[in-house]
């Protein structure tokens, strides 16, 4: 790679040498003997660069941020979701295939970021040049930087077959990937305002849907169903059935099918299959690993999720509050729950509730409510009324209250 003398030229890969020649300045990469997508990506800038070695399970990675001199806001901010991502992604699913990680920042003509092969272009409009102003502000920098490393699982060990689904096997997976870091280091009350944050994306997304929302399973080029609904419908599942029966499941979903048709990874050498002959996996394999994980009386979570476009109408018709003589508060809660389900085109039609839906009673201002009570009920008719003991004068009560 070449480029002008004042400048640094960057390609995944690793760098073999350099040299100057007639006023420019010449690069060369190279991934040696790791089997990457035909998938790269070329900058060049006038970086300042930040470095640090992280000591893992599975030997150091030298990371690196290039970055303009004045843009250093999120840059500790982006390390840390680096560090962390690389413990929890090592630990629950595989070892990271690569000796280094680069994030790094270019102009906001365009606002994403994108991973390829252990180096991952980062635009300023959405990380270096922003800030959390509360304390309890969605971390957007902390997330993207997460979900940005999980795609070296997710997309590059992890590789879908080219059929309908596809996007889901890599964005959702990540999605989900970068929620489980975020609430490591934020915890479950963050979370809720999270993916309230990308709950109404979702809703924005398909309200203005001009073909055909397509269920999870068949997303083709929908974003809104790959990112917003698929990360929240991994996160349910992980709440529902638990973290560790969900990562377990998608461990061994990669560990079947990871580097399918690569036949020099080391560490593929070593699995018990012949990765050079595995088909490309679809998203029919990944709903079998998570129902083989998934207790029968909740498999309609994954139905649902997966399969079909679902949409709840839960609301909390009344609430009422009285003080016992023990000094308690009996709280008489009145639900409505309704479940349907939506064609391509938005056509809602009723399904049967048979259901797991949260009823919770709470005490606080708002945003900074604490739980007096919280159980999952099943629930059968669209009416129900529940009669709730707390210690505490309540402030609110409701169903499905995140």
């Amino acid at each position: 790679v070449s480029t002008s003398g004042s400048q640094v030229a960057i390609a995944p890969g690793y760098l073999q040498r350099s040299w100057q020649k007639d006023g420019r300045r010449f690069y060369e990469y190279t991934m040696g003997t790791t089997h990457i997508l035909d998938f790269y990506s070329y900058l060049s800038g006038r970086f300042t660069t930040r470095k640090e070695v992280y000591s893992g399970p599975n030997g150091p990675v030298n990371l690196e941020v290039y970055y303009d001199p004045a843009h250093t806001y999120d840059i500790d901010d982006m390390l840390a979701s680096t560090r962390a991502g690389l413990d929890y992604f090592q630990q629950r699913y595989s070892p990271y295939q690569f000796g280094q990680y680069r994030i790094l920042e270019f102009p906001r003509y365009r606002t994403f970021a994108q991973s390829f092969s252990n180096t991952v272009p980062y635009s300023e409009g959405i990380g270096f040049i922003g800030r959390m102003l509360h304390k309890d502000d969605v971390d957007l920098t902390y997330f993207v930087a997460a979900h940005e490393l999980a795609h070296q699982w997710w997309a590059h060990q992890l590789i879908g077959a080219q059929v309908q689904g596809s996007n889901l096997m890599s964005e959702t997976l990540a999605q989900y990937s970068a929620y489980m870091v975020m609430q490591r280091k934020y915890g479950k009350d963050y979370m809720h305002k999270v993916l309230r944050h990308f709950l109404d994306q979702y809703l924005r997304g398909r309200s203005g849907e001009v073909r055909h929302e397509p269920p999870l399973a068949l997303v083709q080029r929908e974003p809104y169903v790959w990112y917003q609904k698929g990360g929240q419908i991994m996160y349910t599942l992980a709440d529902y059935i638990g973290e560790d029966e969900i990562d377990n499941a998608l461990q061994t979903f990669l560990m079947q099918y990871r580097y399918a048709n690569a036949n020099n990874q080391l560490d593929a050498a070593n699995s018990s299959h012949s990765s050079a002959d595995q088909p490309y996996p679809d998203t029919r394999m990944l709903v079998d690993a998570l129902y083989a994980r998934t207790p029968a009386e909740l498999r309609y979570l994954v139905d649902d999720g997966f399969n079909r476009i679902v949409l709840y109408d839960n609301k909390a018709v009344s609430a009422i509050a009285q003080k016992t003589p023990d000094g308690r508060y009996k709280v008489t809660l009145n639900v409505q729950a309704r479940k349907v389900q939506a064609d391509g085109n938005g056509v809602e039609s009723p399904m049967l509730l048979a259901d797991y839906i949260d009823i919770g009673v709470f005490s606080g201002k708002k945003d900074a409510e604490k739980p007096l009570y919280m159980k999952r009920e099943k629930l059968t008719a669209d009416h129900e009324t529940f009669t709730i003991l707390v210690d505490q004068l309540p402030t609110r009560a409701g169903i499905d209250p995140y």
